[in-house]
């Protein structure tokens, strides 16, 4: 199995029978990451993690892009995207926790997770949103974070193809009541999200207990709201079993 990353929680997983797509988003103007709208095209399947703007937004356009195209979401993301015909119901496939399918050569269960505790937009953060660069991008901004509701339907993924097993979260936290399997070969951990990332981070890990662990959303990819993550608690803290993501590089699983 193969991983490549295409920015934010954008996550692409090949193996020798096909290929699946996690949360497409097209960074906003000013960021680093490079990630275009066409760079979406040609794929059949998407999974989506949660109805946040910076993993759905960009999927009406995709879908008419490519008009075959099948999103599997849960309830809350397939109500948004169908809703006001942002999306025909026949490009949309429901998911529910507990759910096991099987595309494209993959083996796919999922399980009920929980979204980061999200820091609070006080005075001193919107005010720098004004003074940045990157202030064009607020109303955008905006009518995502309004747009979009995620409504405690985040999705934590156990993806297996080739013998290879894969966790992948919709978000850096989980249910303290939940089952999740342990013992991956990879976790993909989202690095963001909280006011400090380590500390959540390090619950998810030993709670998981994986072979090693990559990271991703850690990107500048929508910027005010973004700014790029420091890594180096964390790879300090685990010395040689982190790995950071690189943009649209193949990561062996």
């Amino acid at each position: 199995m193969e991983l490549i990353w295409h920015g934010t929680a954008s996550v692409e997983a090949i193996c020798r029978e096909g290929r699946i797509l996690f949360d497409p988003f097209v960074p906003f103007r000013g960021s680093p990451v490079k990630t275009r709208i066409e760079d979406y095209d040609g794929f059949s399947q998407f999974f989506i993690t949660h109805c946040h703007f910076d993993h759905v937004m960009n999927l009406p356009e995709i879908v008419k892009r490519n008009p075959e195209v099948l999103i599997h979401c849960t309830r809350a993301a397939y109500d948004q995207l169908h809703r006001k015909g942002r999306i025909p119901a026949k490009n949309l496939a429901l998911l529910s926790f507990g759910d096991e399918h099987s595309v494209n050569g993959f083996t796919l269960r999922l399980w009920h997770g929980k979204h980061a505790v999200l820091p609070k937009a006080d005075a001193a953060r919107i005010a720098g949103w004004f003074r940045s660069p990157a202030r064009r991008n607020i109303p955008r901004m905006l009518r995502g974070y309004f747009g979009w509701e995620e409504k405690d339907e985040c999705v934590f993924y156990e993806l297996s193809a080739e013998g290879k097993t894969v966790a992948l979260m919709g978000s850096l936290n989980l249910r303290e009541e939940a089952a999740y399997p342990t013992g991956a070969d990879l976790p993909v951990l989202p690095y963001n999200g909280w006011p400090d990332n380590l500390p959540p981070a390090r619950r998810v890990i030993e709670r998981l207990k994986p072979k090693a662990v990559v990271l991703d959303h850690w990107d500048d990819s929508f910027p005010p709201l973004t700014t790029p993550v420091d890594l180096e608690p964390i790879l300090r803290a685990y010395p040689g079993r982190v790995t950071p993501m690189a943009h649209n590089q193949i990561m062996l699983v």
